[in-house]
């Protein structure tokens, strides 16, 4: 190291950007000079960008115990041609205080958006264990009278990541029991607060209430259209705030698209047809007739969904329900189980993150 110290600053930096997120995390020790270059956030967006084409997913899990866990993914790909797959369960652990998982409701650059059973927000980088909480929202409804359901993203135009917050009142609710609107509310890590957006022309209270996908800056729902409540793929735009409709697969019927998921494969908006287990794919975004379909054979599990595509084999799809992770391969026809080594048994699979050094710098952490 004492040879590296006597390199000029800009070559020390060039190198520094070359390595791993987690071999950066150790030379923050190094000097302080190391660890002031390390955590300053234009060297962050740099090695963000600089190795975001070679990065590889890794799954989040959370177990039935409400905790969470990654499997690498990278792990997988030697043994894509086995019968059985094995992989190693890492759990996810931060500083006191403890905190129980409820679910995942989105990732972005290596940020992770989280619920925990008391339905409060958190931002975390699982590769770095920095965890804030978010304040709440004044424009919230009732936790016990509504439902409400997340996204969240970066939005390029201004550097920033936003949290979309989507309610509606529970027919059941006393406050205002025929009120159909739809809320929106953003929070914008820059300014760490929340504010209200005109109410969504959708309804967002059909299928399954779930969280944002995020493709293109943007970010998806099934909705359906007021008031003949036909099905459409909704996208809202980070940058601009607005919604716009992406047409659907021509055969999908359009009165029950909502009860299929959006999922992305691959960096690529995809829909899936859980009852017929296909997979449409949106080869070009926006273009509705880019749509192709593959299907998926002899998954003999109930509730599967594709989680992400194999990054070094774009044609193997890791599948998952709760019980299991499975590697469909798309050529073959070949489902191959994933057994899980020092994990949970029982899990729900939150989605994927990659390792960045990214961190919620706005707001405070916990300590």
């Amino acid at each position: 190291m004492s040879a590296m110290n006597n390199l000029p600053p800009d070559i020390i930096e060039a190198i520094l950007r070359r390595l791993p997120e987690k071999s950066l995390g150790r030379f923050k020790s190094v000097s302080k000079q190391w660890c002031s270059l390390i955590s300053d956030p234009q060297f962050i967006k740099t090695h963000l960008h600089q190795h975001n084409h070679h990065k590889t997913s890794k799954l989040i899990l959370v177990s039935d115990t409400k905790c969470l866990y990654s499997i690498d993914i990278n792990e997988i790909v030697p043994h894509l041609k086995n019968d059985e797959i094995p992989a190693t369960g890492n759990e996810i652990t931060f500083r006191p205080p403890s905190i129980r998982w409820e679910g995942i409701l989105g990732s972005c650059n290596g940020l992770v958006l989280a619920i925990d059973e008391y339905d409060r927000l958190y931002l975390m980088n699982p590769t770095t264990r920095k965890i804030s909480k978010l304040p709440l929202s004044r424009f919230a409804l009732p936790i016990s009278e509504s439902f409400e359901m997340y996204g969240f993203g970066y939005d390029s135009s201004t550097d920033d990541y936003k949290v979309i917050a989507i309610s509606f009142w529970d027919t059941d609710n006393e406050h205002n029991p025929d009120c159909t609107d739809m809320f929106i509310n953003v929070y914008t890590l820059s300014n760490n607060s929340w504010r209200k957006l005109p109410n969504s022309p959708y309804d967002h209270a059909v299928g399954h209430l779930v969280s944002g996908v995020l493709v293109n800056g943007s970010l998806h729902w099934l909705t359906s259209t007021r008031p003949n409540y036909s099905s459409t793929i909704i996208a809202f735009n980070l940058a601009n705030e607005k919604f716009k409709e992406i047409e659907l697969p021509d055969s999908i019927d359009n009165y029950k698209a909502v009860f299929n998921e959006l999922v992305v494969i691959g960096g690529k908006l995809c829909l899936f047809n859980q009852l017929g287990n296909d997979l449409w794919v949106m080869e070009e975004y926006g273009v509705g007739m880019s749509w192709t379909k593959v299907s998926i054979h002899g998954v003999d599990i109930d509730n599967v969904k594709p989680i992400c595509s194999v990054e070094d084999s774009n044609r193997d799809i890791v599948l998952g329900d709760e019980d299991g992770v499975i590697i469909y391969n798309v050529d073959e026809r070949v489902c191959r189980n994933v057994r899980i080594l020092r994990g949970p048994t029982r899990f729900t699979i939150g989605g994927t993150y990659v390792e960045s050094l990214v961190l919620p710098t706005h707001i405070r952490e916990i300590p």
